[in-house]
């Protein structure tokens, strides 16, 4: 078998019509340099300690992507590099992509240890973001932490009001699922900033990925199956939990959660919830506001505030079948376009044209507006 990794060649992988479009992708990763990023740390202390020979992110998972391809780690990088907005837009010119809504994911810094020295990485990184991208025309996504909810509603307070700051973006993990009351604050703070969250997987599996972590040894497993697991498991938090029906209008994008599952959550939901819908007024939200039930059918959630992104596509090769399990997956409703650039995963917009499943109001939807509704640009 060859090498999975290879630059794609735009100019055969992207229809001229892609670039007629409006193209909006909502998973685009800048990657600044450690010694760049550092130098924004204002903490002497944090900054002292984070420039030990260990760095920023010393911790390193027990699964690694390296083991997955022949080429390791530079695989995350097969596309290029994007350090500075300049990086970014000959990136997209490629591609058809007109607004990549930029994140410095630094997607390991939940699995580190030191919530004081993460939060410095978290300050560094959304100023450096200012610098470079917001304050240079890109709408960019600040960074939140999740696992300190005072900070994260510092941070909101500080940069969401910043000029092309147009989304929050965390992590999701097999950790504490967002339903959770602690998480309250920082969804009061989002909403009164409209500003969407985005909850991008992590490498938050230390000590183990799950309870059945230390038995998960292939990118197919970890990857492929244990990040959708874990959005459809915080997703089902969120919504039986009461967060939409406290937050109506709140909404959350999972990032590289996988899509077709959709049907399967929404069918499964409904069922569940009409047959034993009782102990809902015992969760701590409903319990709090005295009411008994949810204000609507679980699947109307799914529909109204939740969204997930299209990478990597995976399309049904049958144009029917996929037709299908996009209407199924509620796609013009929930579905948004990303490209994961740079890594060697990246879907550029191609099957929203050569497929016959996608007429022109699906791909808008997919391409453009549903990221215009939330995002307000």
């Amino acid at each position: 078998m060859g090498s999975p990794i290879s630059r794609i060649d735009a100019q055969a992988e992207v229809p001229d019509q892609a670039f007629d479009d409006r193209v909006i992708d909502l998973d685009f990763h800048v990657n600044p340099l450690e010694d760049e990023l550092l130098s924004y740390v204002e903490d002497d202390v944090v900054r002292d300690k984070l420039t030990t020979e260990f760095g920023p992110t010393p911790i390193m998972g027990k699964w690694d992507a390296a083991y997955g391809i022949k080429e390791g780690n530079e695989g995350l990088f097969t596309q290029g590099r994007a350090e500075y907005a300049e990086d970014v837009h000959e990136a997209c010119e490629k591609f058809a992509i007109d607004d990549p809504i930029v994140n410095a994911g630094i997607n390991n810094l939940p699995l580190q240890h030191h919530p004081v020295l993460k939060n410095g990485i978290v300050q560094a990184g959304n100023d450096y973001m200012l610098d470079n991208f917001a304050d240079e025309g890109v709408y960019t996504s600040m960074l939140v932490p999740k696992w300190d909810t005072e900070y994260a509603v510092e941070e909101i307070e500080r940069v969401a009001s910043e000029d092309n700051i147009v989304a929050a973006y965390s992590w999701f993990d097999p950790k504490t699922p967002w339903g959770s009351e602690q998480f309250e604050p920082v969804f009061e703070a989002l909403v009164e900033h409209d500003l969407p969250l985005l909850l991008h997987g992590s490498l938050a599996y230390w000590p183990q990925h799950s309870y059945v972590g230390d038995e998960m040894l292939t990118w197919t497993e970890v990857l492929g199956f244990d990040w959708p697991v874990h959005t459809m498991v915080n997703i089902v938090n969120m919504i039986m939990r009461g967060v939409f029906d406290r937050y109506p209008d709140l909404n959350v994008v999972f990032q590289e959660g996988g899509h077709w599952w959709l049907p399967f959550l929404r069918y499964r939901m409904d069922e569940f919830y009409e047959m034993h819908p009782d102990d809902i007024r015992i969760t701590p939200r409903k319990h709090e506001d005295g009411e008994e039930y949810l204000d609507r059918r679980p699947s109307e959630y799914l529909r109204d505030n939740i969204y997930v992104t299209t990478q990597p596509l995976a399309l049904p090769r049958g144009s029917g079948q996929a037709r299908n399990l996009l209407e199924l997956s509620m796609a013009e409703d929930t579905f948004i376009y990303s490209s994961d650039w740079p890594h060697q995963t990246l879907d550029p917009p191609t099957w929203f044209y050569t497929s016959r499943a996608f007429d022109e109001d699906l791909r808008d939807a997919i391409l453009h507006k549903n990221a215009e509704d939330i995002l307000g640009i």
